[in-house]
């Protein structure tokens, strides 16, 4: 591995890279799968690349900006959270910030649906109902708790970074793998909302039950 050329960092993806595509040949209608398996490969395959210089690889808070982004596409909300077709998507950080431009570059100009994306930082507990995407920061997971107290089982996607955080009622949590970013997912605590989120985000996932 080390001194790795380009060229075979490529031959290295194919065989994935393949197989993924004579998924997307079979299913066709579900080509947004077939994104974001090429973006979790690849990402996945960057991010742990040891002879990548610094400055080359992506740091962590930008392949989990990336992961944030697509576990939007993945989640239907109940038409009721937005005021209207084109309403924003709200994406809300607790605690502090850890992406920092990584979040804004990713969601820049894209949209979930007819949604545009918004981000808002550290928001009133009050209205942390409003948001669509809640991600708490590790130092601030055990405040998920609080929330539930007072917001119930809202229809908010939480996404957090440490084993407490789906202890607390979380429903996605990033962990590293092999220094790879990884994802599980607590069905548990989305089953208890009016979310809806894809059996194949569901596959790509390892499964908890705390």
């Amino acid at each position: 591995m080390i001194g790795q050329h380009p060229t075979m960092t490529v031959r290295l993806l194919m065989p994935e890279l393949s197989l993924i595509a004579r998924f997307s040949m079979m299913h066709r209608p579900h080509r947004s799968l077939h994104v974001f398996l090429v973006i979790v490969i690849t990402l996945s395959y960057l991010f742990w690349n040891p002879e990548r210089s610094q400055a080359e690889a992506p740091r962590e808070y930008q392949v989990k900006a990336a992961f944030l982004y697509h576990f939007a596409t993945f989640v239907d909300w109940p038409s009721s959270t937005f005021k209207d077709t084109k309403d924003h998507l709200r994406i809300c950080i607790v605690g502090k910030d850890p992406f920092g431009e990584n979040l804004e570059a990713t969601l820049r100009a894209k949209k979930i649906g007819e949604h545009p994306l918004e981000i808002h930082r550290n928001p009133r507990q009050s209205t942390l109902k409003l948001c669509h995407v809640l991600y708490v920061t590790a130092s601030r997971s055990s405040q998920l708790r609080t929330y539930h107290q007072q917001h119930g089982n809202a229809n908010v996607l939480t996404v957090g970074e440490n084993d407490t955080f789906m202890q607390h009622g979380g429903m996605i949590k990033f962990f590293m793998d092999d220094h790879k970013v990884r994802f599980a997912i607590n069905p548990d605590a989305i089953n208890k909302t009016k979310l809806k989120v894809s059996s194949k985000l569901l596959r790509l996932a390892k499964i908890i039950t705390p």
